[in-house]
């Protein structure tokens, strides 16, 4: 699977408070990714991106309220590897030393360009390959595709629903964490979608039927999780693909 042909099954996030910006820049985004989620503002982004799966963030620098490197600093303290790019018509020292330690993708300046946007998106996808987070070895013969939302066991290709993929993402995202019944409600229904506990629970049930009844533990009080074998990173594909 070539890197920016990898990045279509993938979503990410734009946010930029500039509409003409936007517009423009959303337009070159969907060259490459079915699915672009956008923001006018960080907040918004925030909650798009809590809302999930987003596989890679672009955010613009200077926004009103929280900048794009706050924004970036939440994200982190969710998740500490997904790709941020980083827009911004300024090189200030301050700024470019902030974004060093969130370990961004790239600093990309304005204006922007067709062919500096698609050499950041190839080097951001390069290193979802190289950091495993596209395949992820749920057994011997079982490896999940992030980017086809499928599980490939030996020849077979078993296809995931929506919510049976939100939820093995964000499980495989947080692999030995224990993740709250309220966090995976909120992943898989969001805030404008009515879930309950019986529709969660029948979610895993399901999941867990296609991928093993073990791949995913509970502990009551605590929440859920991928079992201790489960969730190893690779970097290769599984030879069904």
């Amino acid at each position: 699977m070539k890197p920016l042909a990898m990045l279509r099954h993938l979503t990410a996030l734009y946010v930029e408070d500039d509409p003409m910006q936007r517009t423009v820049t959303s337009e070159w985004l969907l060259s490459f990714f079915n699915n672009v989620r956008m923001a006018e503002n960080s907040e918004d982004g925030l909650r798009l991106f809590a809302e999930g799966p987003v596989h890679l963030v672009i955010t613009d620098l200077k926004m009103p309220g929280m900048n794009g490197l706050e924004l970036a600093a939440a994200i982190r303290r969710q998740d500490r590897t997904v790709p941020i790019l980083m827009l911004s018509a300024y090189t200030e020292t301050a700024d470019l030393l902030a974004a060093a330690r969130l370990h961004l993708v790239d600093y990309l300046l304005k204006p922007l360009s067709w062919e500096r946007l698609k050499a950041a998106l190839e080097c951001a996808a390069l290193g979802l390959l190289a950091e495993g987070r596209v395949f992820v070895q749920l057994d011997a013969d079982t490896t999940y595709c992030v980017a086809d939302g499928c599980l490939h066991r030996l020849e077979q290709r078993i296809p995931l629903t929506l919510r049976e993929r939100a939820l093995l993402d964000l499980l495989a995202a947080h692999r030995g964490q224990w993740l709250s019944k309220q966090r995976l409600l909120d992943r898989l229904y969001g805030a404008t979608d009515t879930g309950s506990e019986a529709s969660l629970k029948n979610v895993i049930l399901r999941l867990r039927h296609k991928i093993g009844t073990d791949a995913i533990v509970n502990r009551y009080g605590v929440g859920y999780r991928l079992g201790d074998q489960q969730g190893t990173l690779v970097a290769r594909p599984p030879t069904a693909m």
